[in-house]
């Protein structure tokens, strides 16, 4: 009779195994901490705001643009906010193929967009080095006024509100997602050479686990005199 294997049975079978299973798992883990420790390049992002206005020049006295008024308190023009918001998206995309603008973020990792609902411009900018990555941001930011003046003339203007700082942390690789994957890889790896064990093992196996596998009842049980540490049964 073919032998059915029951979820007790993998518990036992895994629980005969659990140092294996320890052992595999904290490696798995251990490897993959130590491979994005000193095998992955680290990567630092930092960003820099600026914002876009139309002609009529007004102040916003934060950049969430949820407060709408100036910094003398008094509101901006609905038709001012709407046409900065539609200055900025196209901003968004003429800082990109822009010639000077081109001379400095060639080979940089930089991405120019739009704040949602906004007439601000997030200038976000990655480097294996975290002063590298704050320079290019600044720079772009700081170049953007004459590029803007150069299209639009005087009909508007772009100003920094934020500055790029330079990042004390790595944004990528995540240490610990990786570390957690890599223990979820060793468990899952255990766990199925924990099975191959038991499946290849062709010994014997005591007499109630025998007739409770195979439905093979066990009438004797032959003792071993010669084995070490004194009797055993075969």
């Amino acid at each position: 009779m073919s032998k059915q294997i029951t979820i007790s049975d993998l518990l036992q079978m895994f629980l005969h195994h659990i140092k294996l299973i320890i052992a595999v798992t904290l490696l798995g883990g251990l490897l993959a901490f130590l491979y994005v420790s000193f095998m992955v390049t680290p990567i630092y992002t930092t960003s820099a705001l600026i914002i876009v206005q139309n002609g009529n020049t007004f102040d916003i006295q934060s950049s969430s643009g949820s407060n709408n008024t100036t910094l003398n308190g008094e509101k901006v023009n609905t038709a001012d906010i709407t046409s900065s918001q539609m200055l900025a998206n196209t901003c968004a995309t003429l800082f990109t193929v822009d010639p000077d603008m081109k001379s400095i973020i060639s080979g940089a990792n930089i991405s120019i967009t739009t704040v949602e609902d906004s007439y601000f411009l997030r200038i976000n900018s990655s480097s294996s080095d975290p002063q590298t990555a704050a320079n290019i941001a600044n720079l772009v930011a700081n170049t953007a006024p004459e590029v803007f003046k150069k299209y639009f003339g005087d009909a508007g203007k772009v100003d920094t509100v934020d500055e790029a700082s330079v990042p004390s942390r790595p944004s990528s690789p995540d240490v610990k997602r990786y570390a957690l994957i890599g223990l979820l890889i060793g468990l899952i790896l255990s766990l199925v050479i924990s099975f191959l064990i038991e499946i290849v093992d062709t010994t014997i196996k005591p007499g109630d686990d025998l007739y409770k596998q195979y439905e093979i009842p066990v009438f004797a049980e032959i003792l071993d005199f010669d084995s070490e540490g004194g009797v055993k049964k075969k």
